[in-house]
C-alpha cells in the first residue's frame, strides 16, 4: 500500500508505504498544490476520431469483483488538521463521458484490505467519438 503526504515543514510531498519513504517531489514543483478541493481518479482511452475505442482496464466494467475491473482500494483524504478519512459516497461526484463503453463504481469503505474503494473500466467499443 502506498501513502502520499506533505511535510507540514518543508511543503514537500511525500510518497511511500506504511513501512518506508520512497521519495518525495520538492514543493516549488507544485507551488500552487497546498489544498484541493476535489480530486481526480479513474482512468481513459485515447483513439482517432471514426475507429472503436479500445477496452479500459481488462474490458470488464465495475461489478464489486476486484479480479474483472480495475480498481482503486484504500482511498483517503488527509483534511487540514492532517486526519485521514474515507470519503462518503454522497462525497462522490462521478464523471463517465462514455457510460456505453465505460463505467465507475465508489462502493465507499469497504475495510479490511479495500478500505475506500473505487472500480472502472468497460469494453470500449464504437462509443460515439
Amino acid at each position: 500500500m502506498y501513502i502520499h503526504f506533505q511535510d507540514p515543514l518543508t511543503k514537500n510531498w511525500w510518497i511511500g508505504s506504511l513501512d518506508y519513504n520512497i521519495g518525495y517531489f520538492p514543493a516549488k514543483l507544485f507551488s500552487n498544490l497546498g489544498s484541493a478541493n476535489k480530486v481526480g481518479l479513474g482512468g481513459r482511452t485515447l483513439t482517432l476520431s471514426g475507429y472503436r475505442s479500445p477496452p479500459m482496464g481488462s474490458g470488464h466494467f465495475p461489478d464489486r469483483n476486484f479480479f474483472h475491473a480495475s480498481f482503486y482500494k484504500l482511498i483517503f483524504i488527509q483534511n487540514v488538521s492532517r486526519e485521514n478519512y474515507i470519503p462518503e459516497k454522497y462525497q462522490i461526484e462521478k464523471y463517465i463521458d462514455k457510460p456505453k463503453c465505460f463505467g465507475l463504481s465508489y462502493y465507499g469503505n469497504l475495510r479490511g484490505n479495500y478500505g475506500g474503494a473505487l472500480q472502472f473500466g468497460g469494453p470500449g467499443g464504437n462509443c460515439g467519438n
